[in-house]
């Protein structure tokens, strides 16, 4: 697997060791060894059930079957979900298709909101200018069928930094199906990374993207090999 560049002057925000978990056929991923600085970290493996669960495994969301994982100093699954939040994963975040953006955007910021707290009917939200950058936000009558590959990714994305934790999972890339949109949601995502840690599955080589401030992207890329080491 390809290992980011030493930088001992940073501590690593996530570290696994010999990391493997058993599923009912036999390993999903084993022996799985990564140091991720802070920064923005691709993890290239088939997609499928071994990338899903080692993402969601280093986020804390699945126990181990072998080996380690570290995240800000955490070392438990419950300590370490207190550092990072995740992003369109199948099954987990979906978005119900027939509700309209307005109607998720309130109900996150109503979910992560103190209990007490009243909060008003959500027609924005500024963790969509982190999201988005430059590019138009979804308008909050659409519906989340009529939204674009692209606005979808970034849409989930956006409701994910509303928990503001220190590392963002994203899910696998290649939901993006267009191959300029997916360079555009790299971008978004170095972008986000400039404030915290992200990782992002992904299938295929990342290669460059393809704005203008692409020569100026730093992305670690790690290969990890699914099933048996």
């Amino acid at each position: 697997m390809d290992e980011p560049d030493p930088q001992p002057d940073r501590p690593a925000v996530i570290t696994a060791r010999g990391l493997g978990l058993d599923g009912e056929h036999g390993p999903l991923f084993s022996a799985v060894d990564l140091e991720l600085m802070p920064g923005f970290h691709a993890i290239r493996m088939p997609g499928g059930p071994s990338q899903h669960t080692l993402l969601l495994t280093l986020a804390g969301r699945l126990k181990p079957t072998h080996g380690t994982v570290t995240v800000s100093g955490q070392t438990t699954p419950r300590g370490i979900r207190r550092h990072c939040a995740i992003a369109a994963f199948t099954d987990i975040d979906e978005l119900e298709e027939m509700v309209t953006v307005r109607t998720v955007l309130t109900e996150q910021r109503r979910w992560v909101a103190p209990w007490f707290s009243w909060i008003p009917e959500q027609t924005s939200a500024p963790e969509f200018a982190t999201a988005f950058g430059d590019l138009t936000p979804p308008a909050p009558e659409r519906y989340i069928i009529e939204l674009s590959d692209l606005d979808l990714f970034l849409l989930r994305v956006s409701l994910a930094l509303m928990s503001d934790r220190t590392v963002l999972f994203v899910g696998d890339l290649e939901q993006v199906r267009d191959n300029e949109q997916r360079a555009v949601a790299v971008e978004r995502l170095a972008a986000i990374a400039q404030d915290r840690t992200v990782v992002v599955g992904v299938t295929n080589p990342l290669g460059r993207p393809l704005g203008s401030d692409a020569a100026d992207l730093e992305i670690h890329e790690h290969l990890v090999a699914a099933g048996k080491d």
